[in-house]
């Protein structure tokens, strides 16, 4: 009865240290790859903006050029 009380403690232990190790994983994940991950997306739209405007200008210069020439 001792030995199997025992084990469960002994198990229990490895739980709780298991449990501890996945939050700190999941607090780097939080604080380091999502970061990066949303500067990379930021860049990104921005990106898409810059060019989205270029067209928008070409598109503009295409209808001046159209209707006044």
């Amino acid at each position: 009865m001792v030995d199997l009380e025992r084990k469960n403690e002994l198990e229990l232990v490895e739980i709780r240290g298991d449990i501890k190790l996945l939050s700190e994983k999941i607090d780097v994940i939080k604080t380091n790859d999502l970061v990066h991950l949303q500067k990379s997306i930021d860049f990104i739209t921005k990106l898409l903006w810059g060019v989205g405007f270029l067209i928008l200008g070409q598109l503009v210069v295409g209808m001046r050029l159209a209707l006044w020439e």
